[in-house]
């Protein structure tokens, strides 16, 4: 995003990074493994995501992980002796030749299952392909010539496919809404308008499903809401778009007035509905001066570069959020002079279902939104890392500590902290990881005060790193890249900043009446109480 006002030095540190967090992008959830809820509201089906990747019952594990762990001390020379005489015997022994592509299949869920079970849940062996699509998204728009459904989900094994997000102008909007669970698909027909049997997900694998999905042109789609089946909807593929083609962002959506917005008003096309409406935004018209900002995840997305070098960049939630808090702080005017949306001083900022992603820039984000004039002396001292504060610090299993500082800018968008919290956090039980930390953060610098539900609870950190020795060849977009195996683990535990709290397996619970706030009516109920100082319960600072 093209906002230089403040971005021109963050971005050229994050681009010099980029290569750097290829190998080294502590928390990056940008492989879509959602945040299972704590199941804290009987209300949301949120609570069947509670495997993040579905432990896949395999036993082969192959080549790679048996040379990786045959340099590993202990007793793992005979469990790596163990799988290499299951690979010998389906080698050797099988009735029958098994095609290259599914032993190396087979050896990436073996990879996973093995990882997984000995209690690392967010753990993966990653291919090539899978390795290369995580250090390398694109526009979760980008749609190819038949288009999309415009659904982005979890496939849960057993279970369905749990929809975390419906892209707006897309075909299922309207029709289908995050928190479905889809349990079966028919009346299905393919990209070259054949019939295709119905699937039922709970009775195929993920990968069958995904690549089935991939085939399909239109289809009766059966859902679960809220626990509860809804009538079945027929969703044919179409070409998404973005509501505002000033702001095409892919990780922030705002809503600063009708004419000052990036999301749905009206309703667009068959869509019962729109987004202004599901969220009750309407709401802000009680105010003047209270902003709507609702952050996706903490990711980036690579785009072609604008000059000639062919040369992709970096574009990031920072870059989105950046803009959407300039247009928070700004007066706007149309062309003839009226003023269309007044500066706002309060914000609320919704993370509920956000599932994370990267450390750096939910740090980068924490520190426009901080101030350290609440904090006593010793506490302002402890935070300090030169001319920045600490956001969050990761400290690994060898006791090692790699800490998170940022510029603290929170004066620019609220002027003085007051006892009366200026932005409000709403969360929920799909609040995780990197949303976690940036709640914490704001709770314990004084800043905001949390609303909502108990936070997932994931006070743990991810990176990957290569397997260099095993790479090949895959096909993107018609062209043939070099890609290699991977390794993404759990590398560090990471602390709030003043009290070093670590929430892993507890999550963030809001204090007094601010928690249990399970719908929007009951979040601005609460919230517009809380800004007109009529709010019974709950706590302004939570340190």
């Amino acid at each position: 995003m093209d906002n230089k006002d403040f971005f021109d030095e963050e971005y050229d540190k994050i681009e010099n990074k980029h290569d750097e967090e290829k190998s080294q992008n502590f928390d990056d959830w940008y492989g879509r493994q959602p945040a299972p809820s704590k199941s804290k509201n009987g209300n949301k089906p949120l609570y069947i995501t509670l495997i993040c990747l579905a432990l896949v019952a395999c036993i082969v594990l192959g080549w790679v992980l048996c040379t990786v762990f045959t340099s590993i001390s202990r007793s793992t020379k005979g469990q790596s002796a163990l799988f290499d005489d299951v690979l010998q015997y389906l080698e050797n022994q099988y009735y029958k030749e098994i095609p290259d592509e599914k032993m190396w299949a087979a050896m990436e869920q073996a990879g996973t299952a093995m990882m997984q079970n000995a209690g690392d849940q967010f753990s993966r062996l990653m291919s090539p392909s899978t390795y290369y699509e995580l250090v390398n998204p694109t526009s979760s728009k980008d749609t190819n010539e038949n288009g999309s459904f415009g659904v982005e989900f979890q496939f849960i094994e057993g279970i369905g496919m749990y929809v975390y997000e419906v892209t707006t102008d897309s075909s299922a909007y309207g029709k289908l809404q995050g928190e479905d669970i889809i349990y079966k698909i028919s009346d299905i027909k393919t990209i070259d308008n054949q019939p295709m049997e119905n699937i039922v997900t709970s009775a195929v694998k993920r990968d069958d499903f995904i690549d089935n999905l991939d085939n399909i042109k239109s289809a009766t789609f059966y859902a679960l809401r809220n626990g509860e089946a809804v009538e079945p909807v027929i969703i044919s593929r179409g070409i998404t778009d973005y509501v505002n083609p000033d702001y095409k962002f892919e990780f922030i959506e705002f809503y600063f007035g009708d004419k000052c917005t990036n999301v749905s008003t009206s309703n667009i096309g068959t869509a019962g509905t729109n987004t202004k409406e599901a969220r009750k935004l309407g709401e802000l018209n009680k105010f003047d001066d209270v902003g709507y900002i609702r952050i996706k995840e903490f990711s980036y997305i690579l785009i072609p570069s604008a000059t000639e070098n062919g040369k992709e960049e970096i574009h990031s939630v920072l870059d989105e959020f950046i803009i959407a808090m300039n247009l928070f702080k700004s007066e706007i005017r149309d062309k003839n002079g009226n003023i269309v949306k007044k500066p706002c001083k309060r914000l609320i900022l919704d993370l509920k279902g956000n599932p994370g992603g990267s450390v750096q820039y939910v740090a980068e984000i924490a520190g426009m939104l901080s101030t350290d004039s609440k904090l006593s002396d010793s506490e302002r001292k402890a935070v300090k890392s030169g001319d920045k504060s600490i956001i969050t610090t990761l400290i690994k299993r060898n006791g090692s500590k790699q800490i998170y500082p940022a510029t603290l800018s929170y004066e620019t968008y609220f002027g003085e902290l007051t006892d009366k919290q200026s932005i409000v956090v709403w969360t929920d039980g799909g609040s995780a990881s990197a949303s976690e930390l940036l709640t914490g953060a704001l709770r314990d610098y004084g800043t905001a005060v949390q609303m909502g539900t108990t936070t997932y609870g994931k006070g743990i950190a991810q990176t990957w790193e290569e397997l260099t020795n095993y790479k090949a060849v895959i096909q993107v977009d018609g062209k043939s890249v070099t890609s290699c195996w991977a390794i993404y683990y759990t590398v560090a535990e990471y602390f709030s900043p003043v009290t070093g709290t670590n929430i892993h397996g507890m999550g963030y619970t809001p204090d007094g009446s601010f928690n249990g706030l399970d719908t929007y009516d009951k979040l601005w109920t609460a919230t517009i109480g809380y800004f007109n100082n009529s709010a019974s319960g709950g706590t302004v600072a939570s340190k």
